[in-house]
């Protein structure tokens, strides 16, 4: 069993709807580059009111945002067998508050781009371990993309991938365990 299971947020636990395309056309992104890295590129002025305008576009879509099924349910079920349970986001922080004070959702650790090199990125489960004290194998990392199961992989900690009901199309995927929906979950903790 897992003694510690984290999670993404935006398409793994919450459906905060967030076009990326959208996002992109906003801040003058170009189609097909990575928002946070583009934005790091940018002079300091630009990238500060750059971020500050991504952050607000991002805290309307927490504000509109629709819990998957389950999830409740299922973080107190960890909760209960004393799994240490965590977030790790390309969110900011402020996004992550509202999230989980709007869901009442109780988080051990938290890890946002506010606190170093967002995802993918493996750097922010060295938080994670260290903090709990944990070997990687006994970290679960679940998301929703491939990027996030390539991070979990090259961090060394298993992986489940979270498809709401669709089928995986990547054969280049290789989570550690599929998750249809939270009812589904109870397979990865036994």
């Amino acid at each position: 069993m897992y003694k510690g299971i984290v999670f993404d947020l935006d398409g793994t636990l919450v459906d905060s709807k967030l076009c990326f395309r959208t996002i992109r056309k906003q801040l003058g992104i170009p189609e097909g580059q990575w928002i946070l890295e583009y934005l790091d590129q940018l002079p300091r002025q630009e990238k500060a009111a750059k971020l500050a305008e991504l952050e607000q576009i991002e805290l309307q879509a927490a504000r509109n945002s629709d819990l998957y099924a389950g999830v409740l349910p299922l973080l107190e079920e960890l909760r209960s067998k004393r799994i240490k349970l965590g977030i790790f986001t390309r969110n900011c922080s402020s996004v992550v508050r509202q999230i989980t004070g709007k869901f009442k959702m109780k988080i051990d650790l938290v890890v946002t781009r506010d606190d170093g090199p967002p995802k993918p990125n493996p750097a922010g489960f060295k938080k994670f371990l260290e903090t709990w004290n944990l070997m990687g194998h006994e970290l679960l990392f679940v998301g929703d993309v491939y990027h996030d199961i390539d991070c979990g992989k090259q961090a060394g900690v298993k992986t489940a991938l979270f498809t709401n009901g669709n089928s995986i199309t990547n054969s280049n995927l290789k989570p550690d365990h599929q998750i249809l929906g939270y009812d589904d979950f109870h397979h990865c903790i036994k």
